[in-house]
């Protein structure tokens, strides 16, 4: 889940036949640091909040360009849309039984019940293709960048994907889409389809992390 670790894990657990996988999609380890970051670190004797803060969100000196998306595997239209959140709890419509090759990310049951998830949908005539692709990919999350006007997919534990570049519209509708995710701890989701009425190949339930925890 960190960069900095996978050579030491990997070497760990060499003599046992495991293979270590890069992935961001580590959902419980990951809550589990910001329950103590929130609730145990800061009553340690010697705490310090400015100190626990500074290697926590993006720095403005990013420079990193993300990589082409191949382009057989290019959607030919995306979309923001949003899904209410109780469609991914009990009783509702989405379940692990159709998103086809996807996964679910799990739900914090403390969100507010009437919140809404924003989402991408991506449409392509290869849509089962570009499902089974991403599958393999370990899919982190989506991020919109409104300061250079870009869509990107976040893999593994550091690759990112160029999906589109934003016009005006779509760059407003990509801060709403940002908003609503920092509303709800960084949930989201992806959905890949071949057209607006078909049942999606792949569709992701995710949530991304504050860099750095």
């Amino acid at each position: 889940f960190r960069g900095a670790m996978f050579n030491m894990i990997t070497i760990a657990l060499s003599e046992v036949e495991v293979v270590a996988k890069p992935s961001r999609r580590t959902f419980a380890l990951t809550s589990w640091i910001e329950e103590r970051n929130r609730d145990v670190y800061p009553k340690m004797e010697g705490y310090r909040p400015a100190m626990a803060r500074a290697g926590m969100g993006p720095s403005f000196l990013d420079i990193s360009i993300p990589q082409r998306l191949p382009d057989a595997l290019r959607g030919e239209k995306y979309a923001f849309v949003s899904l209410p959140l109780a469609e991914f709890r009990e009783g509702g419509s989405i379940n692990s039984s159709n998103v086809g090759v996807g996964r679910l990310c799990p739900v914090d049951p403390t969100l507010p019940a009437d919140a809404f998830v924003q989402g991408i949908v991506m449409l392509t005539p290869r849509a089962k293709a570009l499902s089974s692709w991403l599958a393999g990919t370990e899919v982190a999350g989506f991020t919109c960048d409104l300061r250079k006007r870009t869509l990107a997919m976040d893999t593994d534990i550091d690759t990112k994907y160029l999906i589109a570049k934003l016009n005006d519209v779509q760059r407003a509708e990509g801060a709403v889409f940002e908003e609503g995710k920092d509303n709800l701890g960084g949930l989201h989701f992806v959905s890949v389809q071949v057209d607006e009425d078909d049942d999606p190949a792949g569709f992701w339930l995710l949530r991304t992390f504050p860099d750095g925890l």
